[in-house]
């Protein structure tokens, strides 16, 4: 809470290539906060430490007004693609959240298109009514969703893409290891083919190694990011330091 109050953000861009000719097809923000002497405060995918708080819904919001001024300045350089940005399932029917994402809406109507919300597999596991019809309700303006940090696929995935899903966000490592179903281990050869008969795009992240980028594309991956491209890239403060981000931020 005193990061945020205190603007001690920083954000980072990271691009998503298509993995045949290696040109950005998306992109992915990620905003991390700092404690009063500079050093990084980590926080998990689904935040469990601070579940509960009223911070993570107040981190989101935090995060929708950067990823807006991020899409601003990427539409001003005529750069096109998704903008994807992960936030915690606690956010989704969350008051102070909502009501942050309307404002930036009102003043960026744009973005309802343009960004990706990225949840974690647990997180959908453990959404509820209020969830579902929140993500129902952003859907219908123009929102879509990733399902990230998957451990297995014993989802429905075909619902998934019905609510609203496109992306299925997966580790290379765990990609390339094959993952667990409800009757054995599909192997990597076949899990993509497997999203996208239920209507999902796979993008493989962590890529670091010319051998894991051949191995991940030889299973027919389209889409992937990772160090060896470049990984995050800092966003300069004055990109994200709007007026709009700092009255959110105070």
């Amino acid at each position: 809470a005193d990061a945020i109050s205190a603007g001690r953000i920083d954000v980072s861009l990271e691009p998503i290539l298509g993995l045949e000719d290696q040109q950005t097809r998306h992109y992915e923000v990620s905003v991390r906060l700092r404690d009063a002497d500079g050093r990084p405060i980590e926080l998990a995918a689904d935040g469990p430490d601070l579940r509960g708080t009223g911070l993570l819904p107040l981190f989101d919001g935090v995060r929708v007004t950067r990823t807006a001024a991020v899409a601003r300045r990427l539409d001003e350089r005529g750069k096109g693609g998704s903008i994807f940005s992960t936030f915690s399932g606690e956010s989704v029917a969350d008051e102070h959240f909502l009501g942050e994402l309307a404002e930036t809406l009102h003043q960026r109507g744009s973005l309802a298109t343009q960004l990706v919300l990225s949840f974690t597999q647990s997180d959908v596991r453990a959404f509820s009514t209020p969830e579902w019809d929140s993500l129902a309700d952003m859907r219908a303006l123009g929102f879509r969703f990733a399902l990230s940090h998957l451990t297995d696929l014993d989802m429905d995935f075909e619902a998934l893409a019905e609510q609203g899903f496109a992306f299925v966000k997966l580790d290379a490592h765990v990609f390339l290891s094959g993952l667990p179903t409800p009757s054995g281990r599909l192997p990597s050869s076949d899990v993509c083919r497997h999203l996208a008969s239920h209507g999902l795009a796979l993008v493989v992240d962590g890529i670091a190694t010319e051998d894991q980028l051949a191995r991940v594309f030889g299973f027919g991956v389209l889409l992937g990011q990772g160090q060896l491209f470049g990984g995050p890239r800092p966003v300069r403060a004055d990109v994200v330091n709007t007026s709009r981000a700092a009255t959110a931020a105070a």
